[in-house]
């Protein structure tokens, strides 16, 4: 977040960075028309659903190619980028606002998926790097294993974001409404690892479907 923070205050400052972006009239039109109706150019359902399965591609790839410990890293970048850019050119109009009104809702918990997603690709490369006292071949299927697990939880978490990116982000409901909506559904997910989370880290659960789903075997006389 700092990273963007970092490209949307060099963006603002640096009229070169912005007429990469495009002329006056580009950024006029994306400030004032394009950034906002954005949300509502289609239709509640379809637009959840096509963010939903977009955002989970995007997590699914994330944990699928993390093993390079580069996917991850240029996945972050483009999105951190394009958002402090995004913020530039809504700075620049004087739409600064406008702009935090319109990505706070979904976007607190759909970055947060992409960040878990990213965290966990890169967990892959670095079991392969570090495996521990496990051999490497058995450190990685756990540790994939356990990664599926994660993919199917940002499922949930992310069809959640589109939810509201559909129905709450481009609605007529009141700004702080959306806001709190969107600070109460980011704090569940964060509350989900860190309370429920560490619970089952405590009681031994790894994430291994295997593993913590094994079952005992009773040797049978023949």
């Amino acid at each position: 977040m700092g990273l963007a923070f970092l490209s949307g205050w060099w963006t603002l400052t640096h009229p070169e960075s912005l007429e990469l972006i495009g002329p006056p009239e580009t950024r006029a039109a994306i400030a004032e028309q394009e950034f906002a109706s954005y949300y509502t150019e289609y239709d509640s359902t379809s637009f959840a659903a096509t963010v939903w399965t977009n955002n989970g591609w995007l997590a699914a790839q994330c944990i699928a190619f993390g093993i390079t410990g580069v996917f991850p890293l240029i996945l972050m970048y483009n999105t951190v980028i394009q958002l402090g850019v995004a913020g530039a050119v809504m700075a620049e109009h004087g739409a600064l606002d406008v702009f935090f009104q319109l990505i706070a809702p979904h976007g607190l918990l759909e970055l947060s998926a992409v960040f878990v997603a990213a965290g966990t690709g890169l967990r892959l490369f670095w079991t392969m790097l570090v495996p521990g006292p496990r051999p490497r071949a058995r450190a990685l299927a756990e540790e994939g294993r356990a990664a599926i697990g994660v993919a199917l939880g940002l499922v949930l978490a992310l069809f959640a974001s589109g939810l509201i990116e559909g129905y709450v982000t481009g609605s007529a409901m009141p700004w702080w409404l959306k806001i709190v909506i969107g600070v109460i559904a980011v704090t569940a997910f964060w509350m989900y690892i860190f309370v429920a989370g560490r619970v089952a880290h405590r009681a031994g659960v790894t994430g291994d479907s295997e593993g913590d789903f094994a079952t005992d075997e009773v040797a049978l006389a023949g």
